[in-house]
C-alpha cells in the first residue's frame, strides 16, 4: 500500500492507494498498517545554500515552477514534514519527499488548471481519476492522492528521482526529464 501526505501546519491529509483509494483524510485518522512506502509533499531538507536545492534547480531546468525550499514562509512546513518522515521511518516505511504539482505536469493531469478554483480542481479531479477513481475532494486531500500515486509509480519502476547534494524529490518518468540532457 502506498500512503500520500500533504503536509499542512494547522492540518496534514493523507491517502492511502493500491490499486485504488483506501483511505483519504486527516492524517491524524490514518491506518499506517500495510503501508510500506509513503511520499511526503514538504521539503524533507533545507538548501545547502542559498534559497533552492539542487533537485529543485532540476525541477526548474525541466520548466517546472515551484517555491524555494529555503524561503522563510516554507521553515514551518519543511519541519512538520521532516517530523513525519522521521516518525514513519521509524515504522520501517520507506519515505521519498513528492511535489504534486510536478507529477501533474509529467502525467498531464490539468498541469495548468489551478487547484485553488472550482473548475481547475474538477479538471484536476477528472483527470487524475484515469490514475486512481477518486470521490469529490479538496485541493488538500487531492495532493496527497497524487503523493500516493508518485511513490506508487516511482515503487513500479515508473519515476526518478532527482537528487543533489541537499536533497531529493521522486517524480514519475515522462517526457519533461528529456530537458536533463546537456
Amino acid at each position: 500500500m502506498y500512503c500520500g501526505i500533504d503536509v499542512g501546519l494547522k492540518k496534514s491529509h493523507a491517502a492511502l492507494i493500491s490499486d485504488r483509494l483506501e483511505f483519504v483524510g486527516d492524517y491524524k485518522e490514518l491506518e499506517l498498517n500495510g503501508v510500506e512506502v509513503a511520499g511526503i509533499d514538504a521539503p524533507l531538507t533545507f538548501p545547502a545554500r542559498g534559497s533552492l536545492r539542487e533537485c529543485e534547480r532540476l525541477l526548474l531546468k525541466m520548466g517546472i515552477r515551484l517555491f524555494p525550499s529555503g524561503a522563510p514562509f516554507f521553515r514551518g512546513i519543511a519541519l512538520r514534514g521532516m517530523e513525519i518522515a522521521e516518525r514513519l521511518r521509524k515504522m520501517g516505511i520507506e519515505v521519498y519527499e513528492v511535489y504534486p504539482y510536478a507529477t501533474r505536469v509529467i502525467l498531464n493531469i490539468a498541469p495548468k488548471a489551478k487547484k485553488q478554483t472550482k473548475s481547475g480542481l474538477e479538471a484536476i479531479r477528472a483527470d487524475l481519476s484515469k490514475w486512481v477513481e477518486i470521490p469529490e475532494l479538496s485541493h488538500d486531500e487531492v495532493d496527497a492522492v497524487i503523493a500516493a500515486l508518485t511513490v506508487k509509480l516511482y515503487s513500479e519502476g515508473k519515476g526518478v528521482k532527482l537528487e543533489g547534494i541537499d536533497g531529493s524529490i521522486v517524480v514519475p518518468k515522462g517526457r519533461v526529464q528529456l530537458s536533463l540532457n546537456p
